[in-house]
């Protein structure tokens, strides 16, 4: 029976040490929701040992090293087939892209010498000597530097990849493996295995200028998006380690399977992947709780793993299966926390927060039977929607749809809908002329809700002659109409005249004008109207009060 192949270690071999030292330092849960784990979509053969892999900037294409050939195989992602190959030095372990994709870099481990590669013909159009055994390398964020990690001589070659030469040598810690360059590009992070700590380089200086002590082998390292926050893949300790790099201190370990060997975040830092070369497993670790969340079987020793920049795919190196595990992860289902304001009427056009969890992206916000929102726009943890309109009553659930899937119903999601309602201020004014009494109805809208439609009338005085331009007149009666709405605050008028004959010696009439019908119901609508007194004294001398 063969032993399993573990990625080739130089130097010292690394003893497993005890993680009491470093128990995982306990953190509130915060509100993001824990990521569904990936699935194995595909597996397609490679050549033999394959170690590093890495995407082009469109994702478009994989590239993937060969330990033992030095066969370069490129992956095209769409199709997931190996439409080419060519072969660069003895063999490699790491390769990584230039930002604009136009350029490869990979580290030979047995050639003591990177390889830059002219993507568009996959030509080797440079070889660079750096140090001994180089294992890993990263480039800096505008592509101007690649750093190689010598395992054999405890040194960091810095690359000038605009002439392909190494302008400095750094030493740092005993066999250096894993690599990460801050967004800034000002510090260069390297796993120190045999150190058993992670060194910090100011690359602006090109020198040491902190070691943070992980008690255990730093192998692989991932940085978080914002830099804050390094993740520490420790081969020998079936443990990833986090380290808060503003303080340069240890935060914590979460055990993991066995020989974890590489880690890589998710592009929004919300979980971490750890490859566990030693169970044929995945670990994924939640970063807001630090915890594993799932384990997921992968192929034969795991690796190297790469993802698309959104996220959802993922290209695993299986180094002695010989092969690269194109992984699947689905987007999130959301998840809806709280509603706010939690109801209003059933007019619409409430303003409504919706608190969650991976809301971003929403295609559709709805209000159960009452339809979906008239607009609405998310982000990851909250939406503003605006309720529709609709004849129910009651409680409704308030549910967030994004590619990822609707949100379940549950009690926090809950908007409870009101009947309409619309108080209508009418106000009355009598103005005397010589003959007559000139009348102005105000109508003003008082909410809550705008006044759809509404009937104001009076009973006009028997033997005075009324005439309106906006309102009817019929067997003794004025009538006027709101047809179209009245929104809360705003107002209309209308206007009649009563004639007064000279034949009415001495008269006292009332007219009181008042709301008789509409849309939605009036609240009160006992006050929905007022009157007005006058006397006439030969219809030439008119008061009203």
């Amino acid at each position: 029976m063969t032993s399993r192949r573990a990625p080739r270690r130089t130097g010292t071999a690394l003893a497993a040490i005890s993680a009491a030292t470093a128990a995982l330092l306990s953190q509130p849960v915060t509100a993001a929701a824990v990521a569904p784990p990936p699935a194995v979509a595909a597996h397609l053969p490679v050549a033999p040992y394959p170690a590093g892999v890495a995407l082009t900037p469109d994702g478009a294409r994989a590239y993937v090293t060969s330990q033992s050939t030095g066969m370069v195989s490129v992956l095209d992602t769409a199709s997931r087939t190996v439409t080419g190959t060519f072969t660069a030095g003895t063999g490699s372990y790491a390769v990584e892209l230039s930002p604009d994709g136009r350029r490869a870099y990979l580290t030979h481990h047995l050639d003591n010498a990177v390889s830059v590669v002219d993507t568009a013909s996959n030509t080797v159009t440079a070889t660079v000597p750096v140090g001994v055994q180089p294992w890993n390398l990263a480039l800096s964020p505008d592509g101007s530097r690649a750093y190689v990690s010598n395992a054999g001589a405890d040194t960091v070659s810095v690359l000038d990849t605009a002439s392909d030469t190494v302008k400095a040598t750094v030493p740092v810690g005993a066999e250096p493996h894993g690599l990460a360059v801050s967004p800034d590009g000002r510090r260069l992070y390297v796993a120190a295995s045999g150190a058993k700590a992670v060194t910090v380089v100011d690359t602006a200086s090109g020198t040491v200028s902190a070691t943070v002590p992980v008690g255990h082998s730093a192998f692989g390292l991932a940085l978080s998006p914002d830099g804050s926050r390094l993740w520490v893949a420790d081969g020998d300790d079936s443990t990833a380690a986090v380290i808060d790099t503003g303080a340069g201190a240890l935060l914590g370990t979460v055990p993991v399977g066995t020989g974890p060997y590489a880690v890589t975040l998710a592009p929004d830092g919300s979980a971490a992947y750890v490859s566990d070369y030693g169970d044929d497993t995945l670990s994924v670790i939640d970063t807001a709780s630090r915890t594993v969340t799932a384990t997921v079987p992968v192929g034969a020793s795991p690796y190297t793993l790469a993802l698309s920049a959104d996220g959802r795919r993922g290209y695993l190196a299986d180094f002695t299966g010989n092969a690269v595990d194109v992984l699947n992860f689905p987007l999130p289902v959301p998840a809806v926390t709280g509603v706010s304001p939690n109801g209003g009427s059933g007019a619409g056009g409430t303003t409504v927060t919706v608190t969650g969890t991976d809301l971003n992206g929403a295609t559709a916000v709805t209000f159960g039977a009452a339809g979906p929102a008239t607009s609405f726009s998310c982000t990851s943890t909250r939406c503003t929607a605006t309720a529709p309109a609709t004849t129910v009553t009651g409680p409704v659930d308030v549910r967030v749809t994004t590619p990822g899937g609707t949100s379940a119903a549950v009690a926090a999601d809950r908007f409870t809908y009101t009947a309409p309602s619309a108080h209508l201020g009418v106000a009355l004014t009598a103005t005397p002329a010589t003959g007559r009494v000139d009348y102005t109805v105000t109508l003003t809208g008082q909410g809550p809700d705008p006044v759809t439609s509404a009937t104001v009338s009076a009973d006009l005085p028997a033997g005075l002659t009324a005439s309106s331009g906006d309102c009817t007149v019929a067997a003794g009666k004025l009538t006027c109409t709101l047809s179209t709405p009245l929104a809360k605050g705003a107002g209309t008028t209308r206007h009649f005249s009563l004639g007064v004959g000279l034949l009415n010696l001495i008269r006292t009439w009332d007219v009181t004008v008042a709301r008789t019908g509409g849309t939605p119901a009036d609240p009160s609508p006992a006050t929905s109207k007022d009157t007005r007194s006058c006397t006439s004294f030969l219809g030439l001398s008119i008061t009203c009060r």
